[in-house]
């Protein structure tokens, strides 16, 4: 789960980073594609907000990994043709799928962090969630200047257009979806097991028990 976690912590920062340069070719003003990223990450936080308690309360990490990967990895490949809908639908299909990609991914983030502390128990948690920041941070990074060795020339239809990055996100974001879909299967299920959480549970009967 690291690894995914790297990559999609990664391509967000790094789309949000380059959202100018893949709309505003297709027809988009700057101020358009900053309300896109503005809108990715209000919608993100708010969802994580209501979200984030309740897969908290019902301990369901798991499920929601499963869930929240694949929308993320349909999303990217979806975004793939929404630039070029300007003409036709305008800014609706960009800002729908920014929305949908906020949501999942601020969603995510609380959840994947939690399940690599589960798992990684008796590590400190501050040792996982730095890990996982710091390997985000360098894959975005990593994205950024892969995109900026994207985009085409002049003579592109339209001009320096990055359809070629969003090739690249999309057919990475698919090719890590199946990861995250086979924790717990192949026998492993033991290796998924909320390590602290049933750690806090087997010290917290006995105690109620005494009561």
């Amino acid at each position: 789960m690291l690894v995914p976690f790297f990559i999609f912590v990664g391509f967000f920062n790094s789309f949000n980073s380059l959202l100018n340069q893949i709309l505003v070719p297709y027809g988009y003003t700057d101020d358009e594609a900053g309300i896109g990223g503005a809108v990715s990450i209000v919608v993100g936080i708010v969802c994580a907000a209501i979200t984030s308690p309740l897969i908290a309360r019902s301990h369901s990490l798991i499920l929601s990994i499963k869930i929240l990967i694949p929308i993320l990895g349909l999303s990217y490949l979806v975004l793939l043709w929404m630039p070029q809908t300007h003409d036709s639908g305008g800014v609706a299909g960009p800002y729908v799928i920014m929305a949908i990609l906020g949501a999942s991914s601020f969603s995510l983030v609380p959840v994947a962090l939690e399940f690599l502390t589960e798992v990684s128990h008796p590590l400190g948690p501050e040792v996982t969630s730095t890990v996982a920041w710091a390997g985000g941070q360098v894959f975005g990074a990593i994205f950024l200047i892969i995109g900026n060795h994207l985009v085409d020339g002049e003579g592109a239809n339209p001009p320096h257009n990055m359809k070629r990055y969003l090739i690249f996100q999309a057919v990475v974001s698919m090719v890590v979806v199946p990861v995250p879909l086979m924790l717990g299967l192949f026998g492993r299920k033991d290796k998924v097991e909320l390590r602290r959480y049933k750690g806090d549970r087997v010290v917290r009967e006995p105690v109620l028990a005494d009561a």
